[in-house]
């Protein structure tokens, strides 16, 4: 799953107004082209709370990551499940070759992924489960070639 050099960083449970701008400190201390990318050979995305779609109970199944070197700090890691039905709504490119690799090292189940599609939020514009069905099915094809 070492596909991509990006890692999507976001505030959790703060204000919108927050939120945005700690994206864009995100950004611009440890994004792309950043001395942190330079340094390090990754770099992180960073993203609001509405920007990644995922079901409304995702942190149901969230794992927590935290220790004596995260100074307080809690990453909370949305289930690779929920992740995937993220990147079928977003549907790019990227997202369904990271998703066929997925599949293909049984990382996702396909079946629970399905499962989570009727918890996805209301409020967002553009979910047609349809054509997540159609994206998950690309995926399918594409991780037994």
């Amino acid at each position: 799953m070492a596909m991509t050099r990006e890692i999507d960083l976001f505030a959790y449970d703060t204000d919108p107004d927050t939120a945005r701008r700690i994206a864009d400190e995100i950004d611009g201390s440890l994004g792309q082209a950043s001395q942190f990318d330079d340094t390090y050979g990754y770099y992180c995305d960073g993203v609001e709370p509405r920007t990644a779609i995922l079901p409304v109970d995702w942190n149901l199944r969230a794992k927590e990551y935290s220790n004596e070197n995260t100074d307080g700090v809690t990453a909370i890691v949305p289930s690779p499940n929920d992740i995937a039905v993220s990147k079928l709504c977003a549907g790019r490119t990227k997202d369904i070759d990271w998703l066929v690799a997925a599949v293909r090292h049984r990382m996702i189940d396909p079946d629970a992924i399905k499962s989570l599609f009727n918890r996805l939020p209301t409020d967002r514009p553009g979910i047609r489960i349809d054509a997540l069905e159609e994206n998950l099915a690309v995926v399918l094809s594409r991780a037994r070639s």
